[in-house]
């Protein structure tokens, strides 16, 4: 529980982080917040903060879910080519 409430202070008084920049590109960026241990990803609007240990296991989630979309994508493709059929078999 005090762990919680030390990383809610951090959280709410700006001034007692640092804040290190990780990566960025052209949909976002992702900060590292040493006081907090916390780790936000900005896509736009948008703002999630998640503990710095999960960073790799967001990444691993990533990772297969953009492997798993390429080979569903791959077999559509495979399956909506037409296909010749022979209507000349007896």
């Amino acid at each position: 529980m005090e762990k919680n409430n030390k990383q809610e202070q951090a959280m709410n008084n700006e001034e007692s982080c640092s804040r290190v920049l990780l990566s960025k590109n052209e949909i976002g960026r992702i900060v590292f917040c040493e006081g907090c241990s916390v780790a936000e990803l900005e896509i736009g609007a948008i703002s999630l903060r998640i503990e710095g240990s999960a960073l790799n296991s967001l990444k691993m989630l990533l990772a297969d879910a953009t492997t798993r979309l390429t080979l569903y994508q791959q077999e559509q493709a495979v399956y909506s080519k037409p296909t010749a059929i022979n209507y000349n078999v007896h």
